[in-house]
């Protein structure tokens, strides 16, 4: 069920769901439009009037699947009585929730359920506790929790959005997402029970920090998304290189770069982290310049900018088999930084594709190509994609 461009109301929807109750339907999808553009019309009604309205889940046994993207001002209510017995996978976006009716949802009438997707607002600060013994993934992004618990032995996939405090006890996990504005720390959040190796670890630009890379030894694929702005001038580049001074083994390194305005100087940077992976096969780069008339590197005397930073020669990358780097747009850091790369000891490099998207000042010429083609060893396979 969609319902794009109309102005839905609680009770409007209560009606498709008791439907797919009563007809056993197995795989239920309801898809309300964007509310925002509704909330100036009708002003003389209160915000108090929208919160009072009430939507009800119902249970059915035959359910497996249910989507549910709803109305931040709806509270969701779950049926005390009945239990999901064949619900697999729940996912609820823009609601309401008490946070107990939320736990004991999950956790006492989904006793099959494997994805649990959480994108909701509770009533109040409260804590949110999750056990199940058949949940395999989690993506947890609820507002007002001041403490997520959660008891899943055979959780696989974890992601978790600002998370002011978090234990989790999960002994089988083996990736784990970690964004928004609050970064783990171990005094307030703990990944209980589980291994030292990942498949994958997923970090967003305010949460690349040590105490979650150095967690685990060893990631199969580590993804940092970093943003380089100079919004602390040197101290923002020593907190950076002292994040992430260690990073675990990886044999896929896959970064995401912002320069924004004023940026820290993308090759330094980018060399401080290869000197963390010795053992990588496969690195992705992708970088964003923004606009180039609004660009301003940081201060001189930031340490990003001596020269010790910039040397390349003392980088051995034994296990580096491909490279791929992606340019939005262009600047000359981004020159600089394939350029140094060719510098590293890399012996078993052999292909390197360069995307370029965007560039305002036109693609690169043949004669630059060839400039880059020149600065790697004859056996390495260079190729430029221009977009």
């Amino acid at each position: 069920m969609h319902c794009h461009g109309l102005r839905v109301r609680a009770r409007q929807v209560a009606p498709w769901l008791r439907f797919a109750s009563e007809r056993r339907v197995a795989k239920l999808n309801i898809e309300l439009p964007s509310q925002t553009r509704f909330l100036f019309v009708r002003r003389r009604r209160a915000d108090a009037t929208e919160l009072e309205e009430e939507l009800e889940l119902p249970v059915w046994d035959e359910a497996k699947r249910i989507t549910l993207t709803l109305e931040q001002r709806w509270r969701l209510r779950r049926r005390p009585a009945g239990v999901f017995t064949a619900l697999t996978d729940l996912y609820i976006s823009l609601a309401t929730m008490e946070a107990r009716e939320l736990g004991d949802l999950v956790s006492l009438q989904c006793p099959l359920l494997r994805n649990l997707y959480l994108f909701v607002t509770l009533v109040a600060a409260s804590n949110v506790s999750i056990r199940s013994d058949s949940l395999r993934s989690l993506l947890f992004r609820v507002e007002n929790a001041q403490r997520l618990e959660v008891v899943a032995p055979n959780l696989e996939e974890l992601t978790v959005s600002d998370a002011t405090e978090a234990h989790v006890s999960a002994p089988k996990l083996s990736e784990v997402t970690w964004y928004g504005d609050i970064a783990y720390d171990p005094r307030r959040h703990c990944i209980a029970d589980a291994g030292r190796h990942l498949r994958l670890l997923d970090l967003g630009s305010k949460c690349v920090v040590a105490s979650l890379l150095q967690r685990f030894d060893k990631v199969d694929v580590l993804k940092l998304t970093l943003n380089l702005c100079d919004q602390t001038q040197r101290q923002g580049y020593t907190s950076f290189v002292n994040e992430t001074t260690k990073l675990p083994e990886c044999e896929t390194l896959r970064l995401r770069v912002t320069l924004g305005d004023y940026y820290h100087n993308l090759a330094s940077s980018m060399l401080h982290l290869l000197r963390s992976c010795n053992s990588t096969r496969k690195l992705s780069v992708k970088v964003d310049s923004g606009l180039p008339m609004q660009r301003y590197s940081c201060l001189l005397s930031c340490h990003c900018r001596l020269p010790e930073s910039c040397k390349a020669d003392d980088i051995t990358l034994d296990a580096l088999e491909e490279a791929k780097i992606t340019f939005i747009r262009s600047s000359y850091e981004e020159v600089q930084f394939v350029e140094q790369l060719a510098g590293c000891h890399a012996p078993s490099l052999k292909k390197l594709v360069i995307n370029c998207e965007r560039w305002s000042d036109g693609p690169p010429t043949k004669e630059i190509q060839e400039k880059v083609r020149r600065m790697f060893l004859p056996d390495v396979e260079v190729k430029f994609n221009v977009t």
